[in-house]
C-alpha cells in the first residue's frame, strides 16, 4: 500500500491516537458520585465473620448482590485480618455508601 498524501496520513493517525489516549484516560475514572464510607462495628461475645457478613448482605448497600464468602474475604482484607478469627471488643471496619 503505497501513501499518497503524506500529511494526510501522519494527520489521522495523529487524531486517531489521540482519541485511543483520552478514551484510555476516561476509563480509568469512575463517573460515579456514590462515596464510600465505612462504620465502626465492636465485635461481641459470639459473633463470627460470617454471622456479620450475612447481616451486612441483608442491610448494607455496599454488600448488595455480594456472596457471603465474598462478603467475608471483604471484610478480611479491609481490615488486616489473616484469618477469620475474631475476638470480643475488636474493632472493625465495614465499608458503606453514603
Amino acid at each position: 500500500m503505497k501513501i499518497k498524501n503524506r500529511k494526510k496520513f501522519i494527520l489521522s493517525v495523529s487524531i486517531l491516537a489521540l482519541i485511543m489516549i483520552f478514551t484510555i484516560l476516561l476509563t480509568k475514572h469512575s463517573f460515579s458520585h456514590v462515596e464510600i464510607k465505612t462504620k465502626i462495628l465492636y465485635i461481641s461475645s459470639g459473633d463470627t465473620l460470617w454471622d456479620i457478613a450475612v447481616l451486612e448482605q441483608n442491610t448494607n448497600e455496599y454488600y448488595k448482590n455480594k456472596k457471603v464468602g465474598q462478603i467475608v474475604e471483604d471484610i478480611k482484607y479491609k481490615n488486616n485480618l489473616n484469618s477469620s478469627y475474631i475476638y470480643e471488643g475488636q474493632k472493625i471496619e465495614i465499608p458503606v455508601y453514603e
